[in-house]
């Protein structure tokens, strides 16, 4: 049974049994305390922020060490210089690692939609298709840009004697900056996309919700994707707001609204 959120109905054995046993197996997972990640390095001894579930507030779902300014710095400066590299591997090389990405994610749907509604407190339906959504990312962009050839694209010429092509060219550092509501898609999408264009990546979660961000992150280095690549700083709005507006940060996608609404 294909799960996406036009999925109206939970009438499927099959589903509502795996759904379940998932349930079950992941409540060993709650309670755990995560580090942010810099350059393939955990940091942990940081204040922490203590995410409780909004299915019942004694439920500790995670304890997230909250990054630091210095934390940001060192991310984009991390980031930055290894965006060289992550440009020369190339998009074919990048496109192969999300496919692995994407087959990882999937045979682990039902332990993160599991995971995700005790997090956020999605009923399964949503949250399956949540999990669902950003496999379709991770398998979308790279049908993009295979068929785009790498988006580089022959231009017409004047004479035998010249060559044109349009060529995409990464940024280089982009910010990702995710919301609560949609935990996994809205990091691990922006975030895909701009990896597999060649840019590194620094993400920077809602504190509710970071489990997934981490758990994309998770997931994304055991596809192979090189610790220079992606950096995941869980924090508040001082974290955030200093990462958007880093010197060296060449681009950003924000979900969320401004103080004022």
């Amino acid at each position: 049974m294909k799960i996406t959120y036009a999925t109206m109905s939970v009438d499927n054995e099959e589903l509502n049994q795996a759904y379940e046993k998932a349930v079950e197996a992941v409540k060993d997972r709650l309670g755990d305390s995560y580090g942010v990640w810099v350059n393939g390095e955990e940091r942990t001894d940081r204040p922490t922020f203590r995410e409780t579930s909004p299915i019942d507030r004694d439920l500790v779902v995670g304890e997230y060490a909250q990054a630091t300014t210095a934390d940001v710095d060192d991310a984009v400066a991390a980031a930055k210089a290894f965006k060289g590299e992550w440009e020369n591997w190339g998009w074919e090389r990048r496109r192969d690692l999300m496919l692995a990405a994407a087959d990882l994610m999937e045979e682990q749907t039902f332990e993160l939609a599991a995971l995700m509604s005790y997090e956020v407190g999605k009923n399964r339906l949503e949250a399956l298709g949540d999990v669902a959504e950003t496999v379709e990312f991770l398998r979308y962009y790279s049908k993009q840009i295979t068929e785009h050839d790498g988006f580089v694209t022959p231009l017409s010429s004047l004479s035998e004697n010249e060559t044109n092509v349009s060529v995409l060219r990464p940024f280089g550092v982009w910010a990702v900056i995710s919301p609560f509501n949609f935990p996994l898609a809205l990091s691990g999408g922006p975030s895909t996309g701009a990896l597999i264009t060649g840019n590194t990546v620094v993400l920077k979660p809602s504190n509710a919700g970071a489990l997934m961000a981490l758990e994309y992150y998770r997931i994304m280095r055991e596809a192979g994707l090189p610790e220079g690549a992606l950096h995941v700083l869980t924090g508040g709005d001082d974290v955030g707001d200093h990462l958007a507006h880093h010197e060296d940060v060449d681009g950003l996608t924000f979900t969320g609204a401004s103080s004022g609404g």
